[in-house]
């Protein structure tokens, strides 16, 4: 009986901890979504503070939305109406995105519409069966890359490349997030390798602060300014990628199974 009941109150004890960081993630992004939107923040915390968390608000509605899809929406739709539920989620935030960004709203509401023309193609996305093929993600990142490339080489930085910064660092990076660094978020047996995740991780921290303290002297001017000016403006990106990482793979632990080891370690250890 003790037996029994040790793995039993364990994982309820478990099952209270992953309700509470979800309470706590995301009542704590709502809120700090609320007092964004209402201009209030800077009236409970300290100005500049203030400014920093607010300048990240694309960031963390993306996180919001894209945890909420994957704990919530995703597991519960049925195949005879999954993909009219995931286009009617993609079509309405396109066509919230859009109004947002034809809409003369203030600028903390209509900065929002990056975010929303980003989620339109990312939830049916989120929606395919898993797993994908490998070279599906890596061909969606590689693509989206070489337009961002080829519109800022050929065109201006008013073109809609540079305009949709945001938009398209989210395209970019989730496809890699999600399907090729933390499989096991939405594929919950896949293999992860630990080093490439906290690698990735990593990376996602070391370059946008890396870009903030070369300053924007850095990024004026026409050659490798041009990339640190690009990665400057997709700053909030980044931030709502890591936040899915740090709560889904992290806090919630979806990091899967390590990879097994190859054919040629296991001969060395023989």
């Amino acid at each position: 009986m003790t037996l029994t009941a040790r793995p039993a109150r364990a994982s309820l004890t478990h099952a209270w901890q992953h309700r509470l960081l979800g309470v706590v993630f995301y009542g704590g992004l709502a809120l700090l979504m609320f007092l964004i939107l209402t201009t209030l923040l800077d009236r409970v915390l300290p100005t500049d503070l203030a400014n920093r968390l607010g300048y990240n608000s694309e960031g963390y509605t993306l996180a919001l939305v894209v945890c909420a899809w994957i704990q919530a929406v995703r597991p519960r739709l049925s195949e005879p109406l999954r993909w009219w539920i995931a286009l009617a989620a993609g079509l309405g935030c396109a066509a919230i995105g859009l109004g947002l960004y034809a809409s003369e709203l203030p600028s903390q509401l209509k900065t929002l519409n990056e975010t929303f023309i980003a989620l339109a193609l990312i939830l049916p996305y989120l929606t395919l069966a898993r797993p994908l093929r490998r070279w599906v993600p890596l061909a969606i990142s590689t693509g989206v890359a070489a337009a961002v490339v080829l519109g800022v080489v050929l065109g201006s930085r008013q073109s809609p490349f540079v305009l949709l910064a945001e938009t398209m660092a989210m395209l970019f990076l989730v496809p890699l997030a999600l399907d090729v660094v933390d499989r096991a978020i939405l594929e919950p047996r896949a293999p992860t390798s630990a080093v490439r995740r906290y690698g990735w991780y990593a990376m996602l921290v070391v370059v946008p602060l890396a870009v903030v303290l070369l300053g924007t002297d850095a990024r004026s001017g026409d050659g490798f300014a041009v990339v640190l000016d690009y990665l400057g403006r997709v700053h909030e990106s980044v931030i709502g990628v890591l936040l899915v990482h740090v709560y889904l793979a992290v806090g919630l632990r979806r990091s899967g199974s390590p990879l097994p080891a190859s054919p040629h370690r296991s001969e060395s250890r023989d």
